[in-house]
């Protein structure tokens, strides 16, 4: 399941994805970066996400999902938009410190960081939904739409174009690139940077510029979320979704 760490740097929260492997975001995941994000939301300072080892999260975890029925994909799903809703909205400044790749959901949350900071490295950045099959929830293509300028648009969502980190900048996935043993000491000076701010002054702020992002989320959540759970059913999906874990597992050997 893997486990969400917790780290005081002077008064920053450096929040860490670990599960040993390519932090893939399953049900546990999930939950714990809901539970992670609830219990920050109330305190002061800026936070730090990043993961361990060479991904920051390989994104949904496609065997937990493709071993669920319906309903329970539904739940999966709906762990997924709260979870992307959790940190995209959080009061408190997010820097995401992006140390390798981040795919589909895993790109998407390194979106929701209000600074993005990635690591130079030979590794990869990208949204694959619509490769798999699977149409964006209206949560995910919320953040997305916020974060990415238009002239990217097409070739981050519907090309599903896979970055490295110098052209991820250049597409505004993330802002700058630094040296892989700088990235947390620069991402952590950022988010205290952030967080200098007296008052209310950057939660109110930060809270209003995405006012009509989380309305179209709230009211957009339901109709994407049937269409997302009526192409996981479809047989040729769920094939696609086979041969790619195969393909996974083949690379792995």
């Amino acid at each position: 399941m893997g486990t969400v760490r917790i780290e005081d740097r002077d008064g920053v929260a450096v929040v860490t994805l670990d599960d040993g492997k390519a932090n893939t975001l399953g049900s546990g995941m999930l939950r714990q970066l809901r539970e992670t994000a609830e219990q920050l939301a109330g305190g002061r300072g800026g936070v730090v996400l990043t993961g361990a080892g060479r991904f920051f999260s390989a994104g949904l975890d496609l065997a937990e999902v493709g071993s669920m029925g319906r309903d329970g994909i539904g739940e999966i799903l709906d762990l997924v938009d709260g979870m992307c809703r959790d940190w995209f909205a959080m009061p408190r400044p997010v820097v995401c410190a992006v140390n390798g790749h981040a795919i589909a959901g895993g790109a998407i949350l390194a979106l929701a960081g209000d600074g993005r900071l990635a690591a130079r490295g030979e590794y990869k950045l990208g949204l694959t939904e619509i490769a798999l099959g699977i149409p964006f929830p209206g949560v995910a293509l919320e953040v997305v739409r916020y974060r990415v300028g238009s002239a990217y648009r097409d070739r981050v969502i519907l090309q599903g174009e896979l970055f490295g980190p110098d052209a991820a900048a250049a597409a505004g996935l993330v802002e700058r690139v630094t040296e892989p043993d700088r990235l947390i000491d620069e991402a952590v000076s950022l988010a205290a940077r952030l967080a200098r701010a007296p008052g209310v002054a950057f939660a109110h702020t930060k809270k209003s510029l995405l006012a009509a992002s989380l309305a179209r989320m709230q009211s957009e959540q339901d109709a994407h979320r049937e269409a997302f759970l009526d192409a996981l059913a479809r047989p040729d999906v769920q094939a696609h979704i086979r041969a790619t874990l195969e393909a996974m597992k083949a690379r792995k050997k």
